[in-house]
């Protein structure tokens, strides 16, 4: 895989992680829009069953002659809340056609009911249809309860689907970012293979001339604490060995050097550099005060 290949690949996938973000954001809204719907929504079916409920008690309290004027009262606020929404009663505006259409009868009925509520008043319920009326009024109430329940479920569905949707994305956002960890591991592992093609002499593992030379022209002064000493062995001939005896005899006279370094540094410290070309060797290392005389076997 070149660097070509790898930089396009690693455009993609941040282009990618954007747009997934962004849609994550965006769904991350429309599901706070949905819960505080739903919510609204519970509150909505609840006072739908307690016109039901308070209507039933305002008729047989009626029926018995006594006057429950502010039951109808808070009935009647109940049936606006519903159908417009309440800060008072903390109730919301449900956008759903059929929904708001029965509750338009709804309210229609229950002005009929409170005319025949007055009737009752006046000639007492055996002369007047407050019973038949009211039941009519309880089945309006219930189809209307239906249908806030069933407005709930769909927004209860349709947040299920944008919690599906929220999972894939984020697998999605995930996969990205462990393709993006990979590529990042392989592209330092292909930097360190560079960096010792650059550095380090194949044939031997050392240091190569370059290294050396970087170091050797370093701009900061070498202070007294850390003296360096430069040792040079002349490898003549070894292009002419590596020609007619063959790679492997080089490799082993260019290894000799390496030995012969090895065995003389050890009293001292780690080499800063240890070069090689096919012709000499430079090494240079932090070296004590007073060197040591060392043999090159």
């Amino acid at each position: 895989m070149n660097t070509r290949t790898i930089s396009k690949g690693s455009r993609i996938s941040r282009v990618l992680m954007t747009a997934l973000t962004i849609v994550l954001i965006f769904l991350f809204l429309n599901i706070m829009s949905l819960v505080a719907d739903i919510q609204g929504t519970a509150r909505v079916v609840n006072y739908a069953g307690l016109v039901r409920g308070t209507t039933q008690r305002i008729v047989k309290m009626e029926d018995a002659g006594l006057a429950q004027d502010k039951l109808i009262e808070a009935v009647d606020s109940y049936i606006d809340g519903l159908r417009y929404g309440s800060d008072d009663l903390d109730l919301v505006r449900l956008d759903d056609e059929a929904y708001q259409a029965k509750m338009t009868e709804l309210a229609e009925y229950f002005y009929d009911l409170r005319d025949e509520i007055a009737q009752v008043r006046e000639t007492g319920y055996q002369n007047t249809d407050i019973i038949a009326k009211s039941e009519d009024f309880f089945q309006i109430c219930d189809q209307a309860t239906k249908l806030a329940e069933d407005y709930s479920q769909q927004k209860a569905t349709a947040l299920d689907r944008l919690e599906s949707i929220v999972i894939a994305d984020i697998v999605g956002l995930l996969a990205l970012f462990a393709i993006e960890l990979v590529r990042a591991l392989r592209t330092a592992a292909l930097s360190r293979q560079l960096q010792r093609k650059v550095y380090l002499d194949e044939a031997t593992g050392l240091l190569n001339k370059n290294k050396c030379e970087e170091i050797l022209s370093q701009p900061g002064p070498i202070g007294p604490e850390s003296p360096l000493a430069v040792f040079v062995f002349d490898l003549n001939n070894l292009r002419t060995i590596n020609n007619n005896l063959g790679h492997e005899k080089a490799t082993n006279t260019s290894a000799l050097s390496r030995c012969s370094w090895r065995k003389c540094k050890a009293p001292y410290a780690s080499p800063a550099a240890m070069a090689a070309t096919s012709s000499w060797r430079c090494c240079a290392a932090p070296m004590p005060h007073r060197p040591r005389r060392c043999s090159t076997g």
